[in-house]
């Protein structure tokens, strides 16, 4: 069975992802995940929730100036923004995304935690147990009528 990323995103981003506008996830540090892995979609505060999940198409690693060239425009962020976020780092993370699915009931913070003792939504990323991941995809059985091709 493939591996599950789970990302905290902010909410501004999490609806530019669910809308098909952000196609592309950046970071500074890669993730092992590779095509075909699934992506947990976390929607940090206000929110604080599971609200969708996506398959990975790809991993891009490069400059940071490259990385912009190459997703600038699927990356749901503006050039000031990305500079930002990237400086003092020679290295950018792009995640290429597809098949985003909402799900039609978002798992709350509280019912994360119910189910795993201690759990914090990361600040970058983490991987998901075997057991996390299947309760991720017994939860994520029903999504939204709508599915976002992103790729």
């Amino acid at each position: 069975m493939s591996e599950v990323l789970l990302l905290s995103i902010k909410p501004k981003y999490v609806e530019k992802i669910l809308s098909g506008e952000k196609r592309v996830e950046l970071r500074r540090r890669k993730p092992r995940s590779l095509p075909g892995d699934w992506l947990a979609i976390y929607e940090s505060a206000p929110t604080m929730a599971l609200v969708a999940i996506t398959q990975i198409a790809e991993v891009r690693v490069n400059s940071p100036q490259c990385l912009w060239r190459s997703v600038g425009p699927v990356s749901g962020i503006t050039k000031g923004e990305f500079d930002e976020y990237f400086a003092g780092t020679d290295r950018a993370v792009g995640i290429a995304i597809k098949s985003t699915r909402e799900l039609a009931t978002p798992i709350p913070l509280a019912d994360l935690r119910s189910a795993w003792p201690r759990f914090h939504p990361p600040q970058g990323f983490i991987y998901l147990s075997d057991s996390h991941r299947q309760f991720v995809l017994d939860r994520a059985g029903s999504f939204n009528s709508q599915q976002k091709d992103a790729a």
